[in-house]
């Protein structure tokens, strides 16, 4: 499903270059997805000092500009881009027929997340109100 926004106001859209797939939950087999294009995707990258020596992560903010009705939670997961952009040559190499049926047509988070980086939802904040109307996008890897 690609959805397309009507955005309130005058917006500068050059902001919003980047792409995302959401999969929603829809029981806990069952996962929907969703392409967005012209999004916002600012990346915080972080380190932190554990007990077993340093632990990597990365959280984001994701802004998605429209006036309609989401349907996204913190059940969901997001990938930058879509699965197609972020396979490399060598990986669909490696992959058996089975694999790659399984990330095009199904979500299985552990296959994906070989391959790309999965980010979690973390908030979903409806700001839909004002002049830019949007959705906040909280995310975690």
């Amino acid at each position: 499903m690609e959805i397309h926004f009507c955005i309130v106001g005058c917006v500068n859209m050059s902001f919003f270059i980047h792409q995302i797939m959401v999969y929603h939950t829809e029981d806990d087999e069952h996962f929907s997805k969703s392409y967005f294009k012209e999004v916002y995707f600012r990346h915080n990258k972080k380190t932190n000092l554990v007990d077993k020596g340093l632990e990597k992560g990365s959280t984001g903010s994701i802004i998605i500009p429209t006036t309609e009705k989401l349907n996204i939670s913190t059940d969901d997961y997001i990938i930058e881009g879509t699965v197609e952009n972020n396979l490399r040559v060598k990986d669909v190499h490696n992959m058996s027929v089975c694999d790659l049926n399984k990330i095009y047509n199904d979500f299985d988070i552990g296959l994906l997340s070989k391959y790309m980086q999965i980010f979690k939802v973390v908030s979903v904040d409806d700001n839909r109100k004002g002049g830019l109307q949007h959705y906040k996008i909280g995310v975690a890897e």
